[in-house]
C-alpha cells in the first residue's frame, strides 16, 4: 500500500518522502532527482486520537530513518519502541519541532535537511507515537 503522505499535487517534489508499507513497517522511496530539502518538512500519515505530546514528557516512538536520496535504511526502531525526552533537548532538534502537537497513535514523516541531521545528509524519519508519560 502506498501512502503519499501529502496533498494531491502532481509535482515530483511532492513525492519526496513517499512511504511504502511492507509487512506492517515503512520503507521510503529514494528521491534521487531534484533539489535537496532546505528546511524541515512535516507530513502527517495518520492523526492519532490519544494524548497530545507536551514539553517535558517522555515519549515512546517507533521509527525508521532513511537516506533521503537513496531510500537506504539507517536506523530501525520499528519493532522495539525508542524512548526519549521531549522538549528537554534530549533528542534531535528536528524531532523537537517535528513531533510538536502529535497525538498518541499518530504517524508522521519528517524530512530533515542535511544541516539539521546527525548524519549530515538529508534524512527521512517515519515515526509513530506509541506512548506519552
Amino acid at each position: 500500500m502506498l501512502a503519499s503522505c501529502g496533498g494531491g499535487s502532481h509535482d515530483p517534489q511532492n513525492k519526496a518522502g513517499a512511504v511504502l508499507w511492507r509487512e506492517g513497517a515503512p520503507v521510503v522511496l529514494g528521491h534521487r532527482h531534484g533539489s535537496l530539502p532546505a528546511k524541515l518538512v512535516v507530513k502527517n500519515i495518520r492523526v492519532g486520537s490519544g494524548a497530545t505530546l507536551e514539553k517535558g514528557r517522555t515519549v515512546a516512538v517507533r521509527y525508521r530513518s532513511f537516506d533521503y536520496r537513496t531510500g537506504r535504511r539507517y536506523e530501525d526502531w520499528w519493532s522495539k519502541p525508542f524512548e526519549t525526552g521531549y522538549g528537554r533537548g534530549e533528542s534531535l532538534p528536528a524531532w523537537e519541532r517535528g513531533l510538536k502537537g502529535m497525538r498518541v497513535g499518530g504517524r508522521r514523516v519528517l524530512i530533515v535537511p542535511a544541516k539539521q541531521a546527525y548524519s549530515r545528509i538529508p534524512v527521512v524519519y517515519v515515526l509513530e507515537l506509541i506512548k506519552v508519560s
